[in-house]
């Protein structure tokens, strides 16, 4: 049952284990601050691959190279032209978040946004991320568990294979914190970028290089370089600003450019990090769709959502040795383990520093600690257990998650660029905006549709739009509008001298 796969990717368990844990140990201090937020201290090369680590997951790998072999080149030209802003619109986005955050010793999500709206929106924002985080979550515990299942020939069942690196993640998270995570994602970041272009090399070599690959393909499958297959509906352009509005700008929602922010250790780190993630972001991922899209000649008969998503696996068995096959699927298990990490720990920081020190303002460092761990394998255990049916496409699900949280921009954006937002417009838009998401998922899993068609696919009844897009206009119409029909409060007029200071120019 062990085969030459599985001891590889218990070995990369057991490494990052210690790494984690040596980590951690490294620093002088044990305190909340260096738990959370690695005590300020992440230079420049460990935050890019930290941070591209816990963004390219399951998700990149698995679901995007799944996404490839169903829907062709639509897929990249969708994907890259939303990924190719990222890196300026998280500088833009983020920035005041380092330089606030650092005077202000900011240590979870909700910290902005209370600062700037009061206690209620430092209440509301951890718990629509830990909601938003959850399909993003199932998404990697999938991905690990069919990655399991098919390293080992199905010998371990799919059920199994989902307790495999969760326990490894919990346990290095526990350990090592925001310090230990990162030095695990920056050295699992490495390794899984140098296997994509690796495997890449071996599919396209196969047929003879990239341009004889993809003649192939276009001469067996040429609905795949057609933009606007299945109709002209799967690419459409409310399709396409859907997914711009679900994952380009859910992203920078996501707990992972926050903590990466306050963990910088200078504003040049910072700014580093943002620019070069977005190039090797969309490197990466044009990759693996075209591994997807080549797959389409190595496995032609991967006739479900479900199975196409083990493309990325199959394509490395058939073009690679077995060991050499083991490594690169191994890089794809790395992903989503470093995800699981990026975002299980976000949560767990949020929920520690956001809710509980707002219940027991009074808390110890030591008590923090100990709860945030208790969130981190809490939080686990909930994902396991939802990924239990393997029926939604990994790259939907991760979608799903980022349109949640996309609708967050609008009162981030308030709180740092526009002084007449107000907390009842950062509330109210928040809440219907991911209100009006919620009520597609239930209503797409009540009326037999399915999620993917409600929230990801245009809809006659919403003028030829997604459930995505529709919610994300009507959040931000809200969002705006109560705020330019409500007063500032003390909270909002206070907070002014801080989020608009001249030194923040």
């Amino acid at each position: 049952m062990f085969n030459v796969e599985i001891c590889i990717l218990i070995g990369i368990c057991l490494a990052s284990v210690l790494v984690s844990y040596a980590a951690y140990r490294r620093g002088k201090s044990k305190s909340a601050d260096d738990y959370f937020v690695a005590g300020s201290s992440l230079g420049y090369f460990v935050l890019i691959f930290s941070l591209l680590a816990s963004f390219l997951s399951a998700f990149a790998m698995l679901g995007i190279s799944g996404m490839g072999y169903r829907m062709g080149f639509g897929a990249l030209f969708v994907l890259t032209v939303n990924l190719i802003p990222l890196g300026f619109l998280w500088y833009f986005m983020h920035r005041k978040t380092f330089l606030v955050g650092r005077a202000r010793k900011w240590m979870s999500m909700g910290a902005p946004f209370g600062e700037r709206y009061g206690t209620a929106m430092r209440t509301i924002i951890p718990v629509i991320v830990l909601v938003a985080s959850i399909p993003y979550l199932v998404a990697q515990m999938r991905g690990i568990g069919l990655m399991i299942h098919g390293m080992s020939d199905r010998e371990i069942p799919y059920e199994v294979g989902l307790f495999f690196a969760p326990a490894f993640v919990a346990l290095y998270l526990i350990l090592g914190g925001m310090k230990g995570a990162a030095w695990v994602n920056t050295v699992q970041g490495v390794f899984f970028t140098v296997m994509v272009f690796i495997l890449f090399f071996a599919v396209m070599n196969v047929n003879g290089g990239f341009a004889e690959t993809m003649d192939k393909v276009l001469g067996e499958h040429p609905d795949a370089f057609i933009l606007g297959a299945k109709g002209g509906k799967l690419w459409s352009y409310p399709m396409i600003f859907g997914f711009a509005a679900a994952m380009c700008l859910g992203s920078v929602c996501f707990p992972q450019p926050y903590m990466h922010a306050y963990s910088s250790n200078s504003a040049k780190g910072f700014k580093v990090m943002i620019f070069v993630f977005g190039g090797i972001c969309v490197v990466v991922i044009s990759m693996t769709i075209m591994i997807g899209i080549a797959g389409k000649l190595l496995h032609p008969d991967l006739l479900t959502k479900a199975d196409s998503d083990q493309i990325y696996i199959l394509a490395a068995k058939s073009t690679l040795p077995r060991w050499a096959a083991g490594l690169a699927v191994a890089g794809a298990f790395t992903a989503a383990m470093t995800t699981v990490i990026g975002v299980v720990f976000g949560n767990a920081s949020n929920i520690t520093n956001d809710l509980y020190k707002q219940i027991k303002p009074q808390a110890s460092a030591k008590q923090l600690v100990a709860l945030g761990r208790i969130c981190i394998a809490g939080i686990i255990a909930i994902c396991i257990a939802l990924a239990w049916n393997p029926n939604i496409p990994i790259a939907e699900l991760a979608i799903i998650g980022f349109g949640i949280m996309a609708v967050t921009i609008f009162p981030l954006w308030g709180a740092y660029y526009w002084k007449r937002a107000t907390r009842f417009g950062a509330i109210a838009g928040t809440l219907v905006g991911v209100g009006m998401n919620l009520v597609f998922i239930v209503w797409g899993i009540v009326g037999g549709k399915g999620v993917n068609t409600m929230l990801l696919l245009p809809q006659k009844f919403l003028l030829d739009l997604n459930g995505f897009l529709v919610s994300f206009i009507v959040a931000g119409i809200v969002f705006f509008g109560a705020s330019l029909l409500t007063p500032l409060g003390k909270t909002e007029t206070k907070s002014l001298k801080l989020f608009f200071h001249p030194s923040l120019d």
